[in-house]
């Protein structure tokens, strides 16, 4: 087969690639995963060199190499652009068109601004044995650093002004202050200095690199099919240098795998513990509520006397009894969990209300797929002298509804009117309750709803 029809095949699958990583970028509900994107782009890439190498061997000359170049440095743009700006998977926001003059934009920027170097890269640093994500760690302290290291590829083989040292740094720094500015008027990222510190640091380095004599060779050889010689020794300490990249980057991603795992076990332990219930008590016991438990709106009881027979065993380690667990400060076990560990060992428990409520079935929010959530609410108490209102809801799923309890805890006597609004979350009015509620001097609550 002809080399200049196979090298348009190449270059139709090339293009292919990035048609499709492009779609992936932009294009709404016609998403890739990070790894295929990267597929993608790598795939473009490489039928674009290959292409490249037939074409120039069909025309005996490098010119096709010289306009990959161009096309491998459009695509490089069309990444960073896309990392720093749009892509939703770093938590951009694309171009946005908001109100530089508002107060949430006032409050952004107070928050999204760090003209203090090396503040944020001390702050990733102590926190490298911590509970973060390695991919959070990792990308903000190296992902800056190599961000910007193919612009000292690209720039001086594409302008030559960008040979001399002082222009290449200075564009690179012109580079990086236009991806910061754009991102903080955006609102798709914060201006970080240590952003800039890290990017031109990296491209920096790899300048240097790249202006190693037979590193400069090698590359030219590969990218425009030069025919510069090099030495073995020379091409075995390339292999070599990049061999032990390779490595040390390996070693440092499964090290700080393992102190996230490590962390994590620890973190299990104490915010997900293991709990198996005991319930040492006679089958037979007094019969009586015995209060193992209270929060702010409930008193949690057993149904006979044996608070101080019921234990927890932590971990297969340690065992409480559940009460003085459920005082626990470096557990801080919700009551709801341990309900549903208790039903799990059917221990018998009441939940007893600690005053009068008002219950409420408010129409629910629901989506294009289906689901449905709780609406906002809103109480307004005429006389908050008088009564202060707590709430909380459960879901009654085989109904798509939910149940509100809007707690009615008294102050001091007297009588006042109470106003419950639910709003979808547009601040649309959905439903609105009023009621009357009167408190005598013993503190019992009554209410009654008015039309």
């Amino acid at each position: 087969m002809n080399k200049r029809y196979i090298s348009n095949a190449l270059y139709i699958i090339a293009c292919l690639f990035g048609f499709a990583y492009l779609m992936g970028e932009f294009i709404p509900n016609f998403h890739f995963s990070e790894f295929g994107r990267l597929f993608l782009l790598c795939g473009s890439c490489l039928f674009l060199y290959l292409g490249g190498v037939l074409l120039s061997k069909v025309k005996s000359d490098n010119k096709p190499m010289k306009i990959n170049l161009w096309i491998f440095f459009a695509l490089y743009i069309v990444l960073l652009i896309t990392l720093t700006l749009f892509d939703y998977m770093w938590g951009r926001n694309g171009l946005t068109i908001i109100n530089w003059f508002s107060d949430e934009f006032i409050y952004f920027l107070k928050h999204s601004i760090n003209l203090i170097p090396f503040k944020t890269m001390i702050e990733f640093i102590k926190e490298f044995d911590s509970m973060y994500s390695s991919r959070t760690i990792l990308l903000n302290l190296f992902g800056n650093f190599i961000a910007l290291m193919p612009m000292a590829f690209f720039l001086p083989l594409l302008f030559k002004k960008q040979n001399k040292f002082k222009n290449f740094f200075i564009t690179n720094i012109l580079i990086v202050l236009g991806i910061e500015i754009m991102q903080l008027l955006t609102a798709s990222g914060r201006f970080d200095i240590d952003d800039i510190i890290l990017n031109v640091s990296g491209a920096t380095l790899m300048y240097f690199i790249l202006k190693i004599k037979d590193v400069n060779k090698l590359m030219r050889n590969i990218f425009l099919l030069e025919k510069n010689k090099i030495s073995k020794k020379s091409y075995i300490t390339i292999i070599i240098s990049i061999l032990v990249v390779i490595l040390c980057s390996v070693m440092l991603v499964k090290f700080r795998n393992r102190l996230y795992n490590d962390n994590y076990d620890e973190y299990n332990k104490i915010h997900n513990p293991s709990i198996t219930i005991i319930d040492e008590s006679k089958e037979i016991c007094d019969q009586a509520l015995d209060l193992f438990y209270e929060d702010e709106l409930y008193n949690y009881y057993f149904t006979c006397m044996k608070s101080d027979k019921v234990y927890a065993t932590i971990n297969n380690e340690e065992k409480y009894l559940v009460k003085d667990f459920m005082k626990n400060e470096t557990y801080n076990y919700s009551i709801d969990r341990m309900l549903e560990v208790l039903d799990f060992y059917k221990v018998d428990y009441v939940k007893e209300n600690k005053y009068q409520y008002i219950t409420l079935n408010p129409k629910v929010l629901t989506d294009s797929n289906g689901g449905y959530s709780s609406p906002n609410i809103n109480v307004k108490i005429d006389n908050e002298n008088i009564l202060d209102t707590k709430y909380d809801y459960e879901n009654d799923f085989e109904n798509s509804t939910y149940i509100y309890k809007v707690h009615l805890v008294p102050k001091m006597s007297g009588t006042t009117n109470i106003n419950i609004s639910f709003e979808d979350y547009d601040n649309n009015l959905l439903s609105t309750y009023k009621y009357s509620v009167n408190v005598d001097e013993n503190l019992k609550v009554k209410y009654n709803q008015l039309k």
